[in-house]
């Protein structure tokens, strides 16, 4: 038997396409020489985090040659009393991707199957191939999910339905209607995740809140983040609300130590902040209406949107374009390996400042 026959990494590994993420400002920096560069490809909340977070993680500081508390104890219950949900139900992840993850884990084997969207978030898709499950992915409606088809691909080996709600990179939502109307039919032996990354963002009143099929006993995951509106992408601190059977299970399988002591302190300041985050609603809002607004006069066309940045489908590619953005210093996101073709660059909501000066470089690139 050859060397090669008896290797030991699983096929579905070594045909993985990795997770590529915006090029960092430092990076286009180093590249090109400059100073300045501004990054809109993220979905990254340009106004920073609560004065309050940056306190706590100072004093958090203080103590970091310690392991952080194991099971974030202070974490889930401030997360417990701020949203009504019991302490033995909440579980807390290095980010929301780390749950989607654990959940995969969890529930998928080598014969199991898992049902998304497409597009939809990239992470889902890995974290299936990983745990060995197979994907199922079905195509959306004029890029939103579509529920039904969805709900026809399930059969006796479905494991895993999940929606990223508002979805990313389209940006669009699952309406109340029809959520309630696929959990009136979804089977019982299958989990769903609603991934509430943006849910922050979304002032739609017809937006459904995961946690009310929780609450109704359905079998279902509910996956939020400190990442976005709280501004502490750096820190990684996801959480997610669950039965308390799959809660214990997930403590089972997560890694331990898996939120650091100064995301946990940041995270529960964040929690006191509702200012913060009032601001960073208003000034998204103003943002999406200004994109909105200035790239369509430019020929580029937006699908709508319910967070923090627009999909926007230009006359021509989007990769040469942002290319040539990158080149005076503006970065957005590009989202083939999102399987959008090249028409489609994903550009978050920046600060009024960022947003000129991407319409000004657009003006000279287009």
């Amino acid at each position: 038997m050859s060397a090669r026959t008896m290797e030991p990494i699983r096929t579905e590994i070594r045909s993985l396409e990795p997770y590529v993420p915006g090029k960092p400002v430092e990076e286009l920096e180093r590249e090109l020489k400059i100073s300045g560069a501004i990054k809109l490809a993220s979905n990254e909340n340009p106004l920073g985090p609560s004065p309050l977070a940056v306190e706590a993680m100072g004093e958090a500081a203080r103590s970091v040659n310690r392991y952080p508390d194991g099971s974030s104890f202070y974490l889930r219950e401030s997360l417990s009393s701020f949203w009504g949900v019991p302490f033995e139900q909440i579980a807390v992840g290095s980010g929301s991707n780390d749950l989607i993850d654990v959940l995969c884990r969890i529930h998928l084997g080598p014969a199991d199957e898992a049902v998304m969207s497409a597009p939809a978030f990239m992470m889902f898709a890995i974290a299936v191939r990983v745990a060995g499950g197979k994907l199922v992915q079905v195509p959306g409606k004029d890029l939103f999910h579509d529920p039904p088809a969805m709900l026809a691909a399930v059969n006796e080996r479905t494991r895993l339905v999940y929606f990223s709600n508002p979805d990313n990179p389209t940006g669009t939502i699952v309406g109340r209607r029809q959520m309630d109307a696929y959990f009136d039919r979804v089977p019982d032996h299958v989990l769903t995740i609603l991934d509430e990354a943006y849910f922050e963002y979304v002032t739609d009143p017809e937006y459904p809140n995961g946690l009310d099929y929780l609450r109704k006993g359905k079998q279902v995951a509910v996956l939020r983040t400190f990442s976005k509106i709280y501004a502490l992408a750096g820190l990684r601190v996801g959480y997610g609300f669950f039965t308390p059977e799959l809660a214990a299970l997930v403590h089972r399988v997560r890694l331990p130590f898996n939120v650091t002591s100064m995301g946990q302190a940041a995270a529960r300041a964040s929690l006191r902040d509702g200012e913060q985050v009032s601001r960073s609603r208003v000034l998204n809002e103003a943002g999406k209406q200004f994109l909105l607004r200035e790239l369509s006069r430019l020929g580029v066309s937006c699908t709508p949107t319910w967070a923090n940045f627009v999909l926007a489908r230009f006359p021509g590619s989007a990769v040469e374009a942002s290319r040539a953005l990158e080149g005076l210093g503006v970065i957005i996101r590009p989202v083939t390996p999102f399987g959008l073709s090249p028409e489609y660059a994903r550009i978050s909501v920046g600060t009024p400042s960022e947003l000129e000066r991407l319409v000004d470089g657009l003006r000279r690139v287009l």
